[in-house]
């Protein structure tokens, strides 16, 4: 944007063709230096036409031929620029069917494919989530996810459920006490999903339609990776194995809950203590730190009274704690 003094110094030129800065700045009452940073600013415009050498006198551009000046060399280079993208937008464009074709190929060929990109395995979830059409079957190891998240997948379900899909889904025993997860569950039950829980739930998988399996590979504890699984030997094995834990599963939400002295967590952490576990594994699976799985654990020793991790067990049993 011009200053006040480059303005009055055109409008000066304008009216005063072939004036010199000497004479713009008695006619002005700027100081030459002033008449001078205003030139630099109206010629790096295009808009002053200079003429001479040792006594310079300058003439006024109009705006459009110093428009034209400033922009056509900008115009015709993008010009180009748009002339070479669109070559080779049609080059690559005509590779669009022979990519397409041979990527359902593999992917038809393929009996298990590695996902490394976590965002990759996201998407792929939301493509074989939108296309099912029977039933998806969900287990979810670990504590349930804040509420932003449940609320977005919670609409998600019922889009599916209001399409006719079955919805299975077992959860970790702990989520029974996650507020945000038993808000969305109540929900989704309401429209007919099903929900139901066990102290322990190994892998996350998702099976849609019994076509599609994604599994979470699980390598090391920061392992994001999943495995996109198509072979319907293998899709058949964990449905098999998912059904036989559901039979095996609570009802997330029990009209008539089990009268115990434990939370879900205390019951997951001490059906780890039963079966051997150490606090580490115990603490990983239950989705707690290490410190907060050892203080229950410690409680659960003294309630019941046992000098032993083996003695707290079988007093458990008797307790009907498990």
């Amino acid at each position: 944007m011009l200053d006040q003094v480059s303005v009055e110094v055109y409008r000066y030129a304008v009216s005063h063709p072939g004036w010199t800065p000497a004479e713009a700045s008695d006619a002005l009452g700027y100081t030459t230096r002033a008449i001078d940073r205003a030139v630099e600013e109206l010629r790096s415009r295009c808009l002053l036409f200079i003429e001479g050498s040792d006594t310079p006198i300058y003439t006024a551009v109009s705006p459009d031929v110093a428009l034209a000046e400033l922009v056509d060399p900008d115009e015709r280079a993008m010009l180009e620029l748009r002339t070479r993208i669109g070559a080779k937008r049609r080059e690559l464009a005509s590779l669009v069917p022979t990519f397409a074709e041979a990527r359902r190929q593999v992917e038809a060929d393929a009996s298990v494919e590695v996902l490394e990109d976590p965002e990759q395995v996201q998407r792929v979830l939301i493509e074989y989530g939108r296309s099912a059409s029977e039933r998806v079957l969900i287990a979810r190891p670990g504590q349930g996810s804040n509420a932003d998240f449940q609320e977005e997948s919670v609409q998600k379900d019922l889009d599916l459920l209001r399409g006719g899909v079955k919805r299975q889904t077992l959860y970790h025993a702990s989520t029974r006490d996650h507020v945000p997860t038993r808000k969305a569950v109540e929900m989704i039950s309401h429209a007919g999903g099903e929900f139901r829980t066990l102290p322990y739930v190994p892998l996350r998988t998702l099976i849609f339609d019994d076509k599609v399996a994604v599994v979470a590979r699980q390598l090391h504890s920061y392992d994001r990776a999943g495995l996109v699984i198509r072979d319907p030997n293998l899709i058949a094995l964990f449905s098999m194995l998912f059904e036989f834990a559901w039979s095996l599963a609570d009802p997330f939400l029990d009209e008539e809950p089990r009268k115990a002295v434990l939370s879900s967590t205390q019951r997951s952490v001490l059906a780890g203590l039963a079966a051997g576990h150490s606090d580490e594994v115990i603490a990983r699976r239950v989705g707690i730190s290490v410190r907060t799985c050892r203080r229950h654990i410690a409680w659960m020793l003294e309630e019941l009274k046992a000098e032993s991790r083996f003695q707290a067990g079988i007093k458990a049993h008797k307790a009907g704690w498990i």
